[in-house]
């Protein structure tokens, strides 16, 4: 009875968390305290955007195959030249999660010590950048692209990054992390707000991040 109990308050614990936590996520996304109705602020820091379960996960395999491969390689040295396959295959998987790392750390070039404000009562994105301060408003935009990697492999670790590009009537351009307009309600409010503006999307091989932090338009 006693071990009943413990397991009946330990799936209700659970089962109450998750109810809050999906009432909290549905309230921040499209709800009163979300940005189509109330002005929010984002900023990620590095335990925010390294401390995710799947970069974690990468960062264990990364540790594992190098260990791996230093293991068969000692073994290599002295064996069929079979194991030298192996060797290389685990190499090639290393390269794979190092340019995996680079490329996200490309993203954190344009994502640290940068505030993202949407602002519904005057409809306006401000971006505190390192470098720039800049205030888009439906009027002094000229185009949002978002730039997407093009993959049908829901599995495809580079598959979810991408970035916004502002084109201001400033002839400057923007950079921000698509990470800052992941939820539903900051979808809905570039679609709400910003609805007299062009938005198209832009697909790329690999979406590279490149210098367009507030650099003059070239269009």
């Amino acid at each position: 009875m006693k071990t009943f109990l413990i397991l009946l308050a330990i799936v209700f614990t659970s089962s109450v968390w998750f109810i809050i936590r999906a009432i909290r996520y549905t309230d921040e996304t499209v709800g009163a305290d979300s940005p189509l109705y109330k002005e929010r602020t984002y900023q990620f820091s590095a335990y925010d955007y390294f401390g995710q379960f799947t970069k974690a996960l990468l960062a264990f395999l990364l540790i594992q195959m190098i260990v791996i491969v230093f293991l068969i390689t000692k073994v290599a040295i002295y064996q069929q030249p079979l194991l030298f396959i192996f060797v290389l295959f685990f190499s090639a998987f290393i390269g794979f999660l190092i340019f995996v790392f680079y490329f996200d750390w490309r993203y954190w070039t344009i994502t640290r010590n940068a505030l993202i404000t949407l602002n519904p009562f005057q409809p306006s994105i401000t971006v505190d950048g390192r470098t720039h301060h800049s205030i888009f408003t439906p009027d002094n935009v000229v185009c949002i692209e978002l730039h997407l990697k093009k993959t049908n492999n829901s599995k495809d670790p580079l598959g979810g990054y991408g970035y916004y590009l502002f084109y201001g009537t400033d002839s400057q351009t923007t950079q921000v992390n698509n990470i800052f307009f992941s939820h539903i309600g900051h979808i809905e409010f570039l679609g709400r707000f910003f609805s007299n503006v062009p938005q198209v999307i832009v697909w790329h091989r690999l979406p590279w991040i490149t210098n367009y932090d507030h650099i003059e338009e070239s269009k």
